[in-house]
């Protein structure tokens, strides 16, 4: 992580928790120098979120063809690259999107694959009734209206004839606005992991709740 983001991420931590929030981001910072430390979190007892339900009455919920991500690719607010549309004809990935009209609200992106990718080197097996939410976006007008939240109840509905009951995800520990942003869409943490790389090579240290894996992941 460059410093500029570190220095964004403190200041972020002093915004929301104030100086001892700022000082415990400090030492976890100083602790796991040169690591990259990931907050493991899971979406088991997932919660309805009234008002976004509310808000979102007419909007329409669905997976993605890769023609239509094309469309959206043109518009580089919605961040649609190529190697995203190839991952959704390769059913690598999907991509579940939210329309409001013609206008979209935002989208979530799962992985279609058990094996998790982390980091480059670092991979984990989901448990079976498991999905890897790996990458999400709310447009500005959108925010604050709990749509991330809801959006990951709307994935759980339409997966759920394919045995899925629960999204996984991670958070970088200094990434305080985005744990915060977890917690509130109902996830949990259910592990930690952290990465180090020197000298070419990929070390890594996994802790894990058994109650999300039963087994540990490969």
């Amino acid at each position: 992580m460059s410093l500029s983001k570190k220095v964004f991420f403190l200041s972020e931590a002093y915004k929301l928790h104030g100086l001892p929030g700022f000082i415990r981001t400090l030492a976890a910072g100083i602790r796991y120098k040169n690591c990259k430390r990931l907050i493991l979190v899971a979406l088991s007892n997932p919660r309805r979120i009234e008002k976004a339900i509310t808000a979102s009455k007419n909007h329409d919920f669905h997976f993605a063809t890769p023609n239509e991500l094309r469309e959206m690719k043109e518009i580089d607010e919605y961040q649609i690259a190529d190697i995203d549309i190839e991952r959704v004809e390769k059913d690598i990935a999907r991509c579940l999107v939210q329309w409001d009209g013609d206008k979209l609200t935002g989208y979530a992106w799962v992985w279609v694959s058990k094996l998790a990718y982390i980091d480059d080197g670092v991979y984990l097996t989901l448990p079976d009734d498991a999905i890897y939410n790996y990458k999400a976006l709310t447009l500005p007008e959108y925010r604050g209206l709990a749509f991330q939240g809801l959006r990951h109840l709307k994935l759980l509905e339409l997966l759920k004839g394919e045995g899925v009951n629960r999204l996984f995800g991670f958070v970088d520990h200094f990434n305080i606005r985005s744990l915060q942003g977890v917690k509130k869409s109902g996830y949990s943490p259910v592990g930690e992991l952290v990465i180090r790389k020197t000298n070419n090579q990929v070390t890594s240290k996994l802790k894990l709740q058994t109650d999300f894996w039963p087994g540990k992941p490969i």
